[in-house]
């Protein structure tokens, strides 16, 4: 059983059906499948990270921002209102992680393109990179994943508004990065869909539909 290292400083998940990081999606009584847009601010770190190395936590306490560890790993981010969360309950029935990433990724990509007209592209650990005007990647969705013997939990957040204020004020420079960031600071490795003009609820929908006809034959139901 996971003991909280630094509990001075991480607040426990609410949980419940509706708990605001996505989580809920493990438990099998509960739809494989959320995808929403967070109604609040909070920040949120793998699950072996170190908060105080990934975040800004003066700023974060002295703004009341809750601080919370996910189930999964991956790196810090800030959950806000202006994003949109996916969270995916797989059956696990493959070796590996990226083939996880992957498959959904097959349903994200098409989702964005069926609103847009324009495909995203993967890179590092589940990545999704949008071609910006002066022609560099820079991504918008993040994701981490969480294994068991029976299930696959995917956890990614769509950047569809400008979040790179919040993550100045609150995310370190990461202990670690994919290599195609290049050493970018936030403002120079992250979009958002919003120069595109994507609204989260048009994407809300778009993702729950693609997703509930791509990935629902390989639902943990």
């Amino acid at each position: 059983m996971f003991v909280e290292p630094r509990p001075d400083l991480i607040s426990l998940n609410p949980g419940g059906p509706l708990d605001p990081l996505g989580e809920s999606v493990m438990d099998v009584s509960l739809p494989w499948l959320r995808v929403f847009e967070p109604t609040d601010v909070r920040l949120v770190i793998g699950r072996h990270q170190d908060p105080e190395r990934e975040l800004v936590t003066a700023n974060a306490r002295a703004d009341l921002v809750p601080m919370h560890r996910r189930v999964s790993g991956g790196g810090a981010v800030v959950l806000a209102p202006g994003m949109v969360v996916v969270a995916v309950r797989l059956l696990n029935n493959e070796i590996g992680t990226s083939c996880y990433l992957d498959r959904v990724n097959t349903a994200l990509v098409p989702a964005v393109f069926a609103i847009t007209g324009q495909r995203l592209s993967c890179r590092g650990h589940g990545d999704l990179v949008l071609v910006t005007a002066d022609g560099i990647e820079r991504k918008v969705l993040g994701a981490s994943l969480r294994q068991t013997s029976r299930m696959v939990v995917y956890l990614g957040v769509f950047l569809v508004t400008d979040a790179i204020p919040l993550m100045e004020r609150y995310l370190a420079t990461p202990s670690r990065e994919p290599s195609y960031r290049a050493g970018r600071g936030h403002a120079g490795f992250c979009t958002h869909l919003g120069v595109i003009s994507v609204q989260t609820h048009t994407l809300v929908h778009s993702i729950t539909a693609h997703a509930e006809q791509i990935l629902g034959k390989q639902a943990l139901h």
